[in-house]
């Protein structure tokens, strides 16, 4: 999992409560219900996310170098980091690794382990799970006539 605290157009987001809940709960929850993980792991540079995670079953062994933790820093060298880190300090070597963020809620568990099983199936090196642009906007009809 991903989790930066320096959100500029939503300070706090992973935070925040929806329905009661932190965002990052969400995740956390479908992750751990997907039953899919040997080892759930949050990469953050934020230590109240880090409280958050951990009290909802998640480990965060790291902290994320602020070099990694920009608005315009991309996944992969943040994902290599938890990698590197976790092989060079406890010898973890996952067989794969799945990028989850907090931003999807709606997220299932289902999801999740359909991801894997998708992975396994295909041999695949990699799956990225989408969603249809429209689905959740009113303007959907119209921009998927624009791309046929």
């Amino acid at each position: 999992m991903t989790a930066r605290g320096g959100s500029k157009g939503l300070p706090g987001k992973n935070l925040r409560l929806l329905a009661g809940k932190p965002l990052i709960a969400y995740t956390i929850d479908a992750a751990v219900a997907s039953g899919a993980f040997d080892r759930l792991v949050l990469s953050t540079d934020d230590a109240d996310i880090a409280t958050v995670a951990r009290t909802l079953g998640c480990a965060v062994p790291f902290t994320r170098p602020a070099e990694l933790a920009r608005d315009e820093t991309p996944h992969l060298p943040v994902v290599q980091h938890a990698v590197r880190w976790l092989d060079e300090h406890e010898r973890y070597r996952p067989d794969a690794v799945m990028i989850l963020q907090p931003t999807s809620p709606l997220r299932q568990p289902q999801h999740i382990s359909e991801a894997v099983a998708l992975l396994e199936r295909s041999g695949a090196d990699s799956v990225v799970g989408v969603g249809r642009a429209g689905s959740l906007s009113p303007n959907a009809d119209r921009f998927d006539r624009r791309l046929r």
